[in-house]
């Protein structure tokens, strides 16, 4: 997937240090999900015809409950390592929670090394997850809506080291912008894994709760040890999802609170 970055001067950049206006919905670009794409991505919360999809069904319910009562927006989705399926866990979920027609949902990836996201909706905005976390773009333009409900954030450019960007206070800030202006009842992050880099440390403060996918027969034991313990320090661990899973259907998505 080729990004697509406009010749002109972003119109936003003298605009973003004083807008304080809420997001528009309309004006995100609309993206409709290709069926056929969404069951080779393993997006069974889509046509929920799979059994798993009532898993992650129970998890929304669960991680809706906690989010209301703590009053959490902000929610980061990482792994020990690499091929746990935490990209494809966090959309599923995303979808899963805009099936409430009441909830608008964001779902970004800030996966920056091995972006998955616009991979799995097969699209990408014009503007990339670099040019946003710059403030480059208003974020309506880098943002794409599934649905009425669902806004997505995610380009298929790979950042070698994105750990600077990611840091800086100028990503704090438009995530916080984010956070404010879009509107949302929950924002899902797709972050990096815990363990194969810092890029993921430096952005678990800016998230309320976070969710840790672990590969079944894939992560050792060792290093969910040690990625627990990193995200109970940083932020609060809301639970554990054993992906992965070859026993039944039922278990496919083990949440655990």
């Amino acid at each position: 997937m080729d990004t697509k970055i406009p010749d002109s001067e972003p119109r936003s950049v003298k605009i973003l240090s004083v807008c304080t206006d809420p997001i528009s919905w309309a004006a995100m670009t609309p993206l409709t999900a290709d069926p056929k794409r969404m069951q080779r991505e393993r997006i069974v919360t889509f046509a929920r015809r799979h059994p798993a999809s009532q898993a992650f069904d129970i998890m929304r319910t669960k991680l809706l409950k906690d989010a209301r009562k703590e009053h959490w927006r902000t929610i980061g989705i990482t792994a020990p390592t690499a091929g746990c399926g935490k990209a494809t866990v966090a959309a599923n979920l995303a979808v899963s929670l805009a099936r409430h027609d009441q909830l608008r949902v964001g779902l970004i990836d800030l996966d920056l090394r091995h972006p998955r996201i616009a991979q799995i909706f097969g699209r990408e905005g014009p503007y990339t997850t670099q040019q946003f976390l710059r403030g480059q773009c208003l974020m309506e333009d880098f943002l794409m809506r599934l649905g009425d409900n669902l806004a997505i954030g995610a380009s298929a450019d790979s950042v070698i080291c994105p750990s600077e960007l990611l840091h800086g206070p100028g990503a704090a800030h438009m995530l916080e912008r984010l956070r404010e202006e879009l509107g949302a009842d929950l924002i899902l992050y797709n972050l990096p894994p815990l363990l194969e880099s810092d890029d993921c440390l430096g952005l678990l403060p800016l998230m309320e709760t976070s969710l840790l996918v672990v590969g079944a027969e894939f992560s050792t034991i060792p290093d969910i040890d040690v990625s627990e313990r990193e995200l109970q320090t940083a932020t609060r661990l809301l639970g554990v999802v054993l992906n992965k899973c070859r026993y039944d259907a039922d278990q496919n998505s083990n949440f655990q609170a």
